[in-house]
């Protein structure tokens, strides 16, 4: 009986954890900031395109392709200056003083990197594919190698 609890107890204790590293999807999230008009949906999924596109820069940098790699990587700046400047109309909104503001989009992007690098790497173990394979990446990186067309479709009602 002690067995069969300390297995329940020690798989409810892991279950967020395996849950933390799974994305949700562009459309979850945005039906999220849609119902609760919670800017800080809108700011994930820059941050969440800024990671995307700086895992992909580091491959492309990895494989010699610095042209791609570069620019990849001002797609990424691209989207931590759109999460910068939501936060500060939040925290405006809000009636507070931004502080930091980049620190912390910085540090947001590179949580959201490190769950990202984790399933390319799975995804590589698999299939020996980072992306290709992957419905879910193919179509996140898809949209936000548009920006403008992502932020419309981000704000749309």
């Amino acid at each position: 009986m002690k067995s069969s609890i300390l297995l329940v107890v020690s798989f409810l204790a892991f279950l967020p954890l395996t849950q933390a590293a799974q994305l949700s999807t562009f459309d979850e999230v945005r039906t999220q900031y849609k119902n609760y008009r919670d800017p800080t949906r809108l700011s994930y999924l820059y941050n969440r395109c800024a990671a995307l596109q700086l895992n992909v820069s580091a491959l492309l940098q990895r494989k010699g392709e610095k042209k791609g790699a570069q620019d990849f990587e001002a797609l990424a700046q691209h989207y931590m200056v759109l999460s910068e400047a939501n936060e500060r109309d939040t925290d405006k909104k809000r009636g507070l003083k931004s502080k930091d503001t980049m620190k912390t989009v910085q540090r947001n992007v590179a949580t959201v990197s490190e769950v990202y690098s984790k399933r390319l790497k799975e995804n590589y173990a698999k299939r020996g594919e980072f992306i290709v394979g992957d419905g879910q990446l193919e179509a996140e990186l898809t949209e936000c190698n548009l920006p403008e067309v992502f932020k419309k479709k981000a704000l749309a009602d």
